[in-house]
């Protein structure tokens, strides 16, 4: 009898156990997202908003690691922290840091930190699709030119993620018998070389 009852007590137990699609907790990583409403040159983007951001971030306690990616409108951050980090103590501090370096940028970056939250996961994504006439290409066109610049100057928006169609690239490709004979040198002399390009023909005035 001892030993039912404790069978019938377990089953009653498992049962009444409250199930959860996530568990409530958070993942020991924070997001230092830097937006603008202009479009930049990435190194510039680097230089003068992630470099500093870097500094700061850098001596704060328990990161293990750094991860930082940069375009041509945004930069993220991605901090690693221990598995036994205090998220709460370290999201204060992070902020605190943003703080001071924020008012050393530029007046054109945005900054905002991101916290995930596996209890919220279901509702950080969002998925459109965009539709109109014209071909997929044209979509295409539009959505990168005016969509998603709209979407990343959304608070709370960390990135924004295009698929489908053709992403316009500019691919050149340069004779190397033809810019050893103009005295081509990446990186030096591009001011004269340009000169000896649109005397070539190679180049026009625009």
């Amino acid at each position: 009898m001892f030993f039912i009852g404790l069978t019938l007590l377990g089953y009653v137990s498992y049962k009444r156990l409250p199930i959860e699609l996530f568990p409530n907790s958070q993942l020991p990583t924070l997001i230092v997202q830097v937006t603008t409403s202009l479009e930049m040159d990435p190194n510039y983007i680097e230089s003068k908003a992630i470099v500093p951001l870097e500094g700061a971030i850098g001596t704060l306690e328990s990161i293990e690691k750094i991860e930082s990616n940069i375009t041509s409108r945004s930069g993220t951050i991605i901090l690693y922290y221990n598995q036994n980090a205090n998220m709460k103590y370290s999201n204060l501090k992070l902020q605190e840091k943003i703080n001071v370096v924020k008012a050393t940028l530029p007046s054109e970056f945005k900054i905002t930190v991101v916290k995930i939250d596996l209890t919220q996961i279901t509702s950080q994504f969002m998925e459109l699709q965009i539709r109109g006439a014209g071909g997929i290409d044209r979509i295409r066109n539009i959505t990168d030119e005016e969509i998603t610049p709209e979407l990343e100057n959304i608070t709370g928006i960390a990135g924004v993620q295009v698929y489908g169609g053709q992403q316009k690239s500019i691919e050149v490709r340069l004779n190397e018998k033809a810019c050893k004979s103009l005295w081509y040198n990446h990186g030096t002399g591009h001011k004269s070389s340009e000169q000896q390009w649109k005397a070539a023909g190679f180049l026009s005035d625009p």
